[in-house]
C-alpha cells in the first residue's frame, strides 16, 4: 500500500514539475474535441446517463474557443437515446501544460422516440470546470465536472384520464467529462 502511494506522489510532483518547465499555447484556427461523460440525476427526476459528445470549433486565442457540439446521450433508467445539440465557449487561464479551464454549453436536446416517456425534447445547459493537460503541441486531455440541466415536458396523470396535463421538468444532474482535444 506504502508503495502505491510513493508512485503517485513521484508521478504527481514529476506531473507538477513538467508543467512548471514548459508552457502549452493552443494555436489559432480549427479546434476539436471528443469526450466522455456520466451524469448522475439528482431531486425527484433522477435519471442518470452516459453521453459520448463531439465539439467543433474555432480557437481565437491562447486563452478562448467556441464552437458547437452534438453528441449521443444514453438514459439509464427508460433506455432510451437523446441528440443534444449545443454551441460551446470555453475559456483557459493560463499558458501552462496543465491549466484550468472552464466551458459553457448552451443548446436544445432532440429525443429519438415520439413516446410518453421521459426524456423528451427540451433546454440543455451545462457549465463544466476542469482542469486541461496539453500533452504534444496539438493535443490535450480534459477532465472536468459540472452541472448539467435539461427541460422536458411531461404529461401527468393523478388517476384519472381526465385529470391529465402538461408539465414542465427539469432533470438536474451533477456531470463528470473525461476528453482529448486535438
Amino acid at each position: 500500500m506504502i508503495k502505491i502511494y510513493i508512485v503517485i506522489t513521484f508521478s504527481l510532483i514529476t506531473l507538477g514539475c513538467y508543467s512548471q518547465i514548459k508552457e502549452f499555447v493552443p494555436l489559432k484556427g480549427y479546434r476539436g474535441s471528443i469526450e466522455l461523460g456520466f451524469a448522475a440525476g439528482a431531486g425527484e427526476t433522477a435519471h442518470n446517463r452516459g453521453e459520448f459528445l463531439i465539439v467543433n470549433g474555432y480557437q481565437f486565442n491562447n486563452r478562448l474557443s467556441a464552437g458547437i457540439g452534438t453528441g449521443i446521450q444514453l438514459w439509464q433508467l427508460s433506455n432510451r437515446v437523446t441528440i443534444p445539440i449545443f454551441a460551446d465557449i470555453e475559456a483557459t487561464f493560463m499558458k501552462k501544460t496543465i491549466t484550468p479551464y472552464t466551458s459553457i454549453r448552451v443548446g436544445y436536446n432532440i429525443n429519438t422516440q415520439r413516446e410518453d416517456f421521459l426524456p423528451k425534447e427540451g433546454v440543455y445547459f451545462s457549465p463544466t470546470i476542469g482542469f486541461r493537460w496539453g500533452i504534444s503541441e496539438y493535443n490535450a486531455l480534459k477532465l472536468g465536472v459540472g452541472y448539467l440541466l435539461q427541460s422536458s415536458d411531461i404529461i401527468r396523470n393523478y388517476g384519472s384520464p381526465f385529470n391529465a396535463f402538461n408539465e414542465k421538468v427539469f432533470l438536474h444532474s451533477l456531470v463528470a467529462r473525461v476528453g482529448f482535444e486535438f
